[in-house]
Formats: C-alpha cells, sequence, structure tokens
C-alpha cells in the first residue's frame, strides 16, 4: 500500500479542515431546517456528499493502489453515508440526491486515485483536497445566506472577511505541503 507509512502533515490538515467543515454544515442544518428552502437543502445534501466521496476516495484510492474493489467499495460507503445524514433532517429528496451523490463521488474518485498513484499521489490529492476545502466553504456560505434570508436570524458567521479566510486556508496548504511528510515508521531493528 502507497502512503501508509508517511502520513502529511498536509494530508491530516486536510481531514481534519473537512471533517470540521461538514459537521458544521450538518449542525447548522440541523438547527435551521426549518429556514432552509428544499432547493437548497438537496443542494447541501448533494454538495456533502459528493465532496466528501471526492476527497476520500481520492485519498482511499492512493493508499489502496492495485486494490481498486477496496478504495471504491470504502469511498462509495463514506459518501453514502455522508448524504444521509446530510440529508435526514431536509426529507426524503434530500436523503435521495445525497445518497447518490455519495455514490457517485465515492465509486468516479476512487478510480481517479487509483491510476494517478504512481506518477503524484500527493499532488492530486492536495489539489482535490484545495478544490473540495473551497467548495465546502460555498455550501456552508450557502447554509448560512439561506438561514439569514429565510429567517432574519443572525447566527456566528464564518465570512465576515472571506478573502481573509480563504487566504489563511491557501497560506495552510503551501506551508504544509513545504513541509512535507511526516514519518510515522517505528525501526523494527537497533540501528536501522
Amino acid at each position: 500500500m502507497i502512503g501508509v507509512g508517511a502520513m502529511s502533515l498536509t494530508l491530516l490538515f486536510i481531514l481534519v479542515i473537512c471533517t470540521l467543515q461538514v459537521a458544521a454544515t450538518i449542525v447548522c442544518v440541523k438547527l435551521y431546517r426549518k429556514w432552509i428552502t428544499n432547493m437548497n437543502g438537496m443542494l447541501i445534501a448533494m454538495s456533502l456528499a459528493m465532496a466528501v466521496g471526492i476527497l476520500i476516495g481520492t485519498i482511499l484510492g492512493v493508499i489502496f493502489h492495485g486494490d481498486l474493489f477496496v478504495s471504491t467499495f470504502y469511498s462509495i460507503l463514506i459518501g453514502l453515508a455522508i448524504g444521509f445524514i446530510a440529508g435526514i433532517p431536509l426529507g426524503l429528496p434530500a436523503v435521495i440526491d445525497g445518497l447518490l451523490s455519495g455514490l457517485m463521488g465515492g465509486m468516479m474518485e476512487a478510480m481517479l486515485g487509483d491510476m494517478v498513484a504512481m506518477t503524484r499521489p500527493n499532488t492530486i490529492i492536495n489539489i482535490m483536497a484545495y478544490i473540495i476545502t473551497m467548495i465546502l466553504l460555498l455550501v456552508l456560505y450557502t447554509v448560512e445566506d439561506s438561514i439569514r434570508k429565510q429567517g432574519n436570524h443572525t447566527i456566528i458567521s464564518f465570512f465576515k472577511h472571506p478573502f481573509l479566510l480563504l487566504f489563511a486556508i491557501t497560506l495552510l496548504f503551501v506551508v504544509f505541503n513545504y513541509i512535507g511528510p511526516l514519518d510515522f515508521n517505528v525501526p523494527t531493528k537497533l540501528g536501522h
């Protein structure tokens, strides 16, 4: 398996930031579901499931290079789970949309991760993660905007200074990518 022995700081940052974004979006949707329109609800469930399926599919495709069944299976399951969880508060159409998007995202990107695993695995993961991070920021902004417009509620906003937020995330990606991998291999014999 490729990439199991060394986990880059960038990959850890990617997983943490995307998990926080998905969790924040799901919590906002759960708390303020009355003020989210059906169309925005379907968009949110679809976007979250597709984004997670794409990101996890790419990562697992690289990690399980050569075993496309395992990477596809796990990325589809994770995408389906996120689509289901994100769609539950918003109704059956959002659940169906989330499930289908998670299925498609996990399946497609596991193939991509498997195909590019030998050439530039870190590059494709970083590119996809950066794009997914920005898309998840837009989804979270859509949730906040829908709540603000429909319910006239003021919620804690992550977007008072959106360009500063985008600049900070971009800077962190560059810095963590520059630092490189953290080696978690433990030598088995003394002197190696």
